[in-house]
């Protein structure tokens, strides 16, 4: 039959209202010998509320409609269509019970007569609690027999009716009253090799129970018990007894504070059997609830077509004491621990099916000890909540539009102010034993008592204290992020300007140092452009992909630290060990240094544990908070710190070494200028350049302690996600050979030089002699020292007529030799020739002239 539920309620009425509605008008309508209701089963007809206006109060009522499907066993004598005619007539009716009533139009209602067999005989077997067999049963009907270890009891089935299938079925039999033939071992170890049926599944709980007082509790008890119960969660039916046992034996274990290994590997298998139980667990009534003194497990089937949101509370709890739980729609103003689930959520409940039993389910649990959920990665962080979480059935939830809304109260109060985390349980972390995980949740709002988490996905929720760091307020914070993510896309912008313009100018990419800088561009346009779509990959949520973008940005990371000391190691052996140095293979060696010594460390870190990268929080109190990156501080301390620290001591002592290099041998050869304030700006130029080249502002960040710790990071965000921007300053617009080159292959008309010869690379080995000059000076016997990374040659003894030795000093680069030349090759074609420093910045001085005999 086809009826209309009408309701004058605030709250829209459910599935649930409408079948205990239907559950007593039945009782009322077939309460005589005549007609017996067997059962029934409620359906949703149409998701559309209508208006309904009752003529006689002269009140407006909404109304949903629903399909009722019942089996009515007859006991008189009367014929069928006599008896389906006096049926369809008393449904014909209406029904009022409170603010709730239904009405049944004739046209709505069929009577067709169906005929039931009976249950036949049949024959029971088990391993545990003996065989029985079941004598013919009539449908609708409950056959007892004895049991066989205890013939007082009786084992009892259910002649039932398949109100779908319109016929009689059997039950399985309900042997909860007999005993088990073999008793049980009395310790919990000898339990292992007990096999888990439907049968003896709550008589193992049972006497799991009553050995636990005895139990030492070590891993390999615990162990034991996890296997016990995770076998008894995946038998066919959970009875609520059985539910509420299992649940008494793990609120037992979490009393005892055991915060060791032993409960350490048990915690994953504990969170998943309780789960498991919780949705298996059988009733009848919107939603069914265990609560322990420590431990609570709430679950329902919520009607779809009226879901508007969700509020599970934990409204009274001292340890081990007086816990109280409360589900209502709204979320809760005051308690103790709360979880709201918003409306959106609705499309994850099984909107599209009609019938009820294939709706998902909601369940809620609250843990009132912490030490289940020992995370080991954590030195320097408490769990300084209780943990609440929730679930919906058969369904991932992630990336919420809404988010879930996560309320707790601190178990100490927060009086120092300290930093909070908003954290849920992530299974797959500390290679599968779990931890606590801060993606896709923020924190909302805090004080002394409470913390308000916002979170995009459902699980186990808490809240970690920060017991040594402390965060930044949150407008600096949100300063930072917006500098470092516009820094890094400027600097990503002018670092591929950077390596296309020497990429596609050939003749600037022909000597060394170029080639130095070309490879440190690129590992820094990866550093950035891995950086800017980290909070990207991260929100997938699929761990695998985020331990690669971490490992990525590690590595390339790194290889920019390496290449900038490569750049000072460079710029040593070119100014200072300027002689008598000869590497073969010079920029092949380099690169297998630069590249190979980050894929060192990243392969190392990731045989030790893949798990130390992951999904952690850059912050957590705005929107870019989900980062793949290291999660281990020891990690990161050795891998990143400890490395920085050694590149940025190297480059510091060759920075200054440089400098007291270039000074000296500028004191040496020059006179004091009336121009000196030109020359100090161009010296302090060719500072800034090499700070920037050798990443001497990463330096920053070891004094961003204290008073001065914002201004500092403020400094080292602005300074160093504009890196790449500086260096493409440095060495594309301020450096004249790459703009004369540029203008040569990309400029036509007045702005392309009419006279220009074909040079090398800037500052290359440069020639002392015109070359009109060349077959008149007569060769002269002189040593030649030659080197791939550093190039020196002998200069005449007597400067030419004509020829002025200033040359420009550039200090961002150091080029020397820009492509391998023998030494014999060299020697025949530069008699005479001197040694060139390709600086940035121009220091004008008179070479010395030497002689090598």
């Amino acid at each position: 039959m086809n009826f209309s539920l009408f309701y004058e309620t605030e709250r829209t009425p459910d599935y649930y209202d409408a079948t205990r509605l239907v559950k007593n008008w039945f009782n009322t309508l077939f309460s005589g010998d005549e007609f017996v209701m067997t059962n029934f089963k409620v359906s949703g007809n149409s998701q559309q509320r209508t208006v309904h206006r009752r003529t006689r109060m002269k009140i407006k009522q909404q109304s949903q409609s629903y399909v009722c499907k019942a089996i009515i066993k007859a006991t008189s004598l009367e014929t069928q269509e006599q008896q389906s005619f006096k049926i369809k007539q008393l449904l014909n009716a209406a029904y009022e019970e409170g603010l709730l009533s239904l009405y049944v139009k004739s046209e709505d209602v069929t009577v067709k007569p169906i005929a039931l067999m009976d249950c036949p005989a049949s024959f029971s077997q088990t391993a545990y609690k003996g065989n029985y067999s079941w004598p013919l049963t009539n449908p609708a009907a409950k056959a007892e027999v004895s049991c066989s270890k205890n013939p007082l009891q009786s084992a009892t089935r259910s002649c039932a009716i398949d109100i779908e299938l319109e016929q009689a079925i059997w039950k399985k039999p309900s042997l909860t009253e007999c005993k088990l033939l073999k008793e049980l071992p009395n310790n919990i170890l000898d339990l292992q090799d007990v096999i888990i049926t439907d049968e003896n599944a709550e008589d193992v709980v049972q006497h799991i129970l009553y050995l636990l007082p005895d139990a030492k509790l070590d891993m390999e008890e615990i162990e034991i018990i996890a296997d016990k119960t995770s076998d008894i969660a995946r038998t066919a039916d959970i009875s609520g007894t059985l539910a509420e046992a299992i649940l008494n034996v793990f609120n037992y274990i979490l009393l005892q504070e055991i915060e060791n290994q032993s409960i350490r590997k048990m915690t994953n298998s504990i969170l998943k059997t309780i789960e498991e139980i919780g949705y298996k667990m059988t009733y009848t009534e919107r939603n069914a609830s265990i609560v322990t003194t420590s431990l609570a497990l709430a679950v329902m089937r919520p009607d779809p077509s009226v879901f508007e949101g969700l509020a599970f509370g934990v409204t009274s709890y001292e340890r081990g004491l007086n816990l109280k739980i409360n589900i209502q729609e709204n979320p809760f103003k005051k308690a103790l621990a709360s979880v709201f689930l918003p409306k959106s959520l609705k499309k994850f409940l099984g909107i599209e099916y009609s019938d009820p039993e294939k709706q998902s389910k909601i369940q809620f649990n609250f843990f009132g000890t912490t030490s289940l959920f020992v995370d080991d990665s954590l030195k320097r962080k408490k769990l300084n909540t209780y943990v609440v979480s929730a679930s919906i059935e058969n369904a991932s939830i992630q990336n919420l539009s809404e988010p879930v809304n996560i309320t707790l109260q601190h178990i100490d109060q927060n009086t120092g102010n300290r930093a909070v985390h908003c954290v849920f349980w992530d299974f797959l972390k500390n290679n599968g034993l779990g931890g606590w995980n801060t993606s896709g949740c923020e924190m909302e709002y805090t004080d002394m008592n409470y913390t308000i988490c916002f979170c995009k996905h459902l699980t186990h929720f808490g809240v970690l204290l920060d017991l040594s760091r402390t965060e930044i307020d949150t407008t600096n914070d949100y300063i930072l992020t917006l500098v470092s993510y516009a820094g890094c896309g400027a600097s990503s912008l002018f670092l591929g300007i950077t390596l296309v313009t020497y990429l596609a100018l050939e003749k600037l990419r022909r000597d060394n140092p170029s080639k130095i800088l070309l490879n440190l561009c690129a590992a820094m346009l990866m550093v950035n452009l891995v950086f800017l779509v980290n909070s990207w990959l991260s929100s997938f949520n699929k761990p695998g992909l985020c331990i690669t973008v971490a490992a990525l940005l590690h590595y390339f990371l790194l290889a920019a630290f390496t290449w900038m000391c490569l750049e000072s190691v460079h710029m040593y052996l070119a100014l200072v060990k300027v002689f008598n140095v000869y590497i073969p293979k010079y920029i092949l060696k380099f690169c297998i240094a630069g590249w190979g010594i980050p894929a060192i460390v990243i392969s190392i870190v990731l045989i030790i544990n893949k798990d130390f990268y992951g999904n952690g929080s850059l912050s957590k109190n705005n929107p870019f908070s989900s980062f793949c990156w290291i999660q281990e501080n020891t990690v990161f301390y050795i891998s990143v710190v400890a490395y920085f620290f050694l590149m940025f001591l190297m480059n510091t002592v060759m920075f200054i070494t440089v400098l007291l290099q270039i000074h000296s041998m500028k004191s040496k050869t020059q006179n004091r200028s009336r121009f000196w304030k030109q020359g100090f700006l161009r010296d302090l130029k060719s500072a800034f350049s090499l700070m920037f080249l050798l990443g001497l502002t990463w330096g920053f960040v070891f004094f961003a302690w204290g008073a001065v710790r914002i201004f500092f990071l403020y400094l080292f965000s602005i300074f160093n996600t504009l890196q790449g921007f500086f260096i493409f300053v440095f060495h594309c617009l301020m450096k004249e050979d790459v703009l004369k080159q540029s203008r040569i292959q990309f400029c036509w008309g007045r702005l392309r030089p009419n006279n220009y010869s074909d040079w090398s690379a800037s500052g290359a080995t440069v020639r002392s002699t015109p070359r009109h000059l060349d077959h008149i000076l007569p060769p002269r016997n002189l040593k030649y020292l030659n080197s791939n990374g550093t190039s020196s040659t002998s200069n005449c003894s007597d400067f030419l007529p004509g020829i002025s030795l200033d040359r420009n000093f550039r200090i961002a680069e150091v080029h020397f030799n820009p492509r391998p030349v023998t030494p014999a090759d060299d020697e025949a074609k530069h008699p005479c020739s001197r040694r060139i420093l390709s600086m940035d910045t121009e220091l004008h001085y008179p070479q010395k002239a030497r002689v090598f005999h």
